[in-house]
């Protein structure tokens, strides 16, 4: 599904996209190469290849992926996506031994099965990431720049990705933050309210357009009024809105 000149939805579960674990996958056509963000659950990916050749990419060109955290949903299908098309792939330093290890505890999948949502016989496959990223990398793909940002709050190391595209800047923002300022706290280790507010002001005054979350809806503009928001919750006395 084209979204906006350069930026493509290629698979969510919330959709109906792809497989109903999937987080929102997105693919930046960068000229000569791809770069997706996020792979979803790992689960049925002919789905998004097909969604993907339904745009006019070929999966083939698939040259890096981004992932903005080590949860089953986000990262599950890096492994594939590796086997297929060897794309590097960039995870920050913080989480990527999770998803080296790909055990359910530390991925928090065993509390996330507990809680419905994942079947209980799901199996993460684990990854080993071409790179990890700390706060202010950039990795250079084709015409662009992506600048990863490490927001910890939902998980230890979760990573947004700003770009600065033709069509306005544009913030990949995982778990992190979604439209109308809600947040993606969890109950269970590695997801941390006083760590978020420690940390959100990061994606203070960016100037963002286009505000692309790992779930439910995005938007291709005003971008930063809904990161402020999420900002504004974190300074008050009331727990912000939460994302489930």
């Amino acid at each position: 599904m084209k979204l906006t000149e350069h930026v493509y939805l290629a698979g969510s579960g919330h959709y109906g996209l792809s497989q109903e674990f999937d987080c929102s996958i997105y693919i930046v056509d960068c000229g000569s190469r791809l770069v997706m963000v996020d792979t979803g659950a790992g689960l049925d990916m002919e789905r998004i290849f097909n969604n993907m050749k339904k745009d006019g990419l070929d999966p083939g060109k698939i040259s890096d992926i981004l992932l903005t955290h080590s949860h089953s949903d986000h990262a599950g299908g890096a492994a594939e996506l590796k086997r297929l098309y060897g794309p590097q792939i960039y995870i920050s330093d913080i989480e990527s031994p999770f998803i080296k290890g790909g055990d359910d505890e530390s991925l928090k999948l065993d509390v996330a099965k507990r809680s419905g949502l994942y079947s209980p016989d799901y199996k993460f496959n684990p990854c080993q990431p071409t790179d990890t990223l700390k706060d202010g990398d950039i990795i250079k793909a084709g015409n662009f720049d992506f600048e990863s940002i490490i927001v910890p709050g939902h998980s230890e190391g979760s990573t947004c990705f700003k770009v600065n595209l033709p069509e306005g800047l544009a913030l990949f923002t995982g778990d992190v933050v979604f439209a109308q300022g809600t947040i993606g706290l969890l109950n269970c280790d590695g997801s941390d309210l006083s760590v978020y507010r420690k940390n959100i002001h990061k994606l203070s005054d960016l100037g963002i357009d286009l505000l692309f979350p790992g779930h439910f809806v995005f938007t291709v503009s005003g971008g930063q009024g809904h990161i402020d928001k999420a900002i504004d919750s974190l300074s008050l006395i009331t727990v912000p809105k939460n994302f489930i």
